[in-house]
């Protein structure tokens, strides 16, 4: 009789243990997820801030050429900077590819 009991009060413990972990495990979980979530999202912030930094480099070189264009144009004597402008683009697109 004494061992049923044992035996009950064993398996009983146990119980209590198992419902214990499986409530601290749903109080952690959501914490767990959210922690992944964020490293993915400031993953994609940092891949989104290096394409918006390549981006104002890009415009920047663009608008440089629109300017020498524009200068070559209004007054038809501005071929150095039009080559320096050019060999900019050059580099510049060479190192993107």
């Amino acid at each position: 009789m004494e061992t049923i009991q044992t035996i009950l009060a064993v398996c009983g413990g146990i119980s209590v243990v198992g419902g214990a972990a499986a409530v601290i495990k749903k109080w952690i979980a959501p914490a767990v997820k959210l922690n992944d979530r964020v490293k993915v999202l400031e993953e994609h912030d940092k891949n989104d801030f290096q394409a918006i930094q390549d981006i104002k480099e890009r415009d920047g070189l663009i608008m440089e050429a629109l300017i020498n264009m524009l200068n070559s144009q209004i007054s038809g004597n501005n071929i150095d900077q039009l080559k320096k402008t050019r060999d900019k683009l050059i580099s510049y697109l060479s190192q993107q590819q």
